[in-house]
């Protein structure tokens, strides 16, 4: 008969109760019970520090530069960069990194196209390829199997592409108080107001609003000393300025009481530096006049070749070119009644052809729309898009009379222009026009409530500049009462840092 210590016995029933729990728990985690886990918050044990897809030139160039966001709190993995339309994310292999060791993290894969439902644990089978065409979700087990958290895994895919400039129907409005015999209107910007000066061939209105999307603009009866020509109308920011249609310059700081500048001009270029510029008819020809003159200024007789009317807005812009401020207009009508295709420059002092007429694209145009706004260019070796500043030139009338539809992009300052592809053109629901006015006004998008985002971005909102064309005319020269509002719609997407 073998003898047994009393001490040896109570060790081993001791040793025995301590590995009891361990036991059930792990029969328990096998019969796939929930209730062994703590499903938990924890951004320790269970969190992922980094995801990314693998390389495959086959799928995307630059595949693994995709970068995902991880939202700790809402579960969520995806790429707040979509992908371009079209791209396969039936099979992508994948790369997770985990700020801790793990026990396991598990992939769920549901509803998909090709890969029937399965589960592929990452840590034994970090070379098989996922389909994210379905429901993929992530769970994460701790090491000491104690924290479960579970991620639901997005590849997103552009529905369309982001690189494109369009112009809801949804989002046309009427013209601010638009009236059934309005004759004549045009849009300018005042400061930190907008001005709408709206004629009917008797009477005018003044229309004010603090946004060219308010949807009610104060309205004001004007009395002019002078039959006006509305569409002359500009601003300098501080002054309203106006041609009669004798060709008297009237000058207003309100746009209700009006006064002559004394001097009579053949037409109006635009303006530049708190100072207004036009075209003066001499003895022998056109000449160059500013109102109000600078000290030193001399009238110059217009350059070979200048438009001398029905250019298209003036806009002012700075480059890494020049050091003075410069504008520039496109088009217009020579002093022999020609179309031009030119783009004409200004520096404060003199004028000056700046495109590259022996390649340009630009068709002769009249009375165009030009507007500084925005377009994005890919950087090389990444997935990532620079922003640059683009003139976009809309609308007018073509040599052949009839109006313009295609839009002309130049990111080179004016100097060399292109057509816009498919992406970039004025969609078939918007009438053709001409004389229009378009103003670029930055509105703050927020993120749909919901909408995950970074851990390390503070906000959910953005800034998106929008673009909204007041009026025109068209091809019979009547009025079109309509706001148009459009977008990059990259510019829409929640923004990538």
């Amino acid at each position: 008969m073998t003898n047994r210590n009393p001490l040896y016995l109570v060790l081993a029933m001791a040793v025995l109760l301590l590995s009891l729990p361990v036991f059930i728990s792990c029969n328990h985690h096998d019969d796939d019970d929930d209730d062994t886990f703590t499903y938990s918050t924890s951004t320790q044990t269970t969190l992922v520090k980094a995801f990314g897809l693998q390389a495959d030139a086959d799928v995307l160039a630059s595949l693994d530069s995709v970068h995902f966001t991880i939202d700790y709190d809402n579960g969520l993995i995806y790429n707040a960069d979509s992908l371009p339309v079209g791209t396969d994310i039936t099979a992508l292999k994948v790369t997770v990194e985990f700020l801790n060791t793990v026990n396991s993290a598990v992939f769920k894969i549901t509803g998909a196209t090709e890969q029937a439902d399965t589960t592929i644990n990452y840590t034994t089978s970090m070379t098989k390829s996922l389909d994210f065409t379905g429901k993929t979700v992530l769970t994460v087990t701790s090491a000491d199997l104690t924290q479960v958290k579970d991620y639901e895994v997005k590849v997103l895919v552009h529905k369309v592409n982001p690189d494109s400039l369009v112009w809801p129907l949804s989002w046309r409005r009427d013209l601010p108080d638009n009236a059934a015999g309005m004759r004549a209107m045009k849009v300018v910007n005042q400061g930190d107001v907008y001005r709408m000066m709206a004629y009917d061939g008797t009477t005018c209105t003044l229309l004010t609003a603090t946004t060219p999307g308010q949807g009610t603009w104060d309205k004001q009866t004007v009395s002019l000393p002078f039959t006006p020509d509305v569409s002359t109308l500009m601003s300098t920011g501080e002054d309203l300025y106006m041609l009669a249609e004798d060709g008297i310059l009237y000058t207003s700081e309100d746009g209700i009481e009006w006064t002559s500048c004394g001097v009579t001009w053949y037409s109006m270029l635009g303006v530049y530096d708190n100072r207004v510029l036009g075209i003066v008819v001499g003895s022998d020809g056109f000449y160059h006049d500013e109102y109000p003159r600078m000290e030193g200024f001399t009238s110059s007789r217009v350059e070979d070749g200048f438009p001398v009317d029905h250019a298209s807005n003036m806009v002012e812009t700075s480059n890494n070119w020049t050091v003075a401020q410069q504008a520039i207009i496109v088009g217009g009508e020579d002093s022999e009644g020609n179309l031009l295709n030119d783009v004409w420059g200004y520096d404060g002092k003199s004028w000056g052809k700046i495109n590259n007429t022996h390649s340009t694209t630009l068709p002769p145009v009249a009375d165009a729309t030009l507007v500084p706004y925005f377009s994005y260019r890919k950087l090389q070796g990444v997935r990532r898009y620079g922003l640059q500043s683009t003139w976009y030139l809309m609308g007018g009338k073509l040599d052949d009379g009839s109006l313009n539809r295609k839009i002309y992009l130049s990111s080179t300052q004016g100097i060399t222009w292109t057509a816009g592809d498919s992406t970039i053109t004025q969609p078939s629901h918007m009438p053709a026009f001409y004389g229009a006015q378009a103003f670029v006004y930055t509105e703050q998008l927020s993120a749909p409530s919901g909408m995950p985002r970074r851990i390390q971005t503070l906000g959910s909102t953005w800034d998106c500049p929008f673009i909204y064309l007041f009026g025109g005319y068209n091809s019979q020269g009547e009025l079109l009462p309509n706001v148009w509002r459009g977008v990059y719609i990259r510019m829409t997407n929640y923004p990538v840092y």
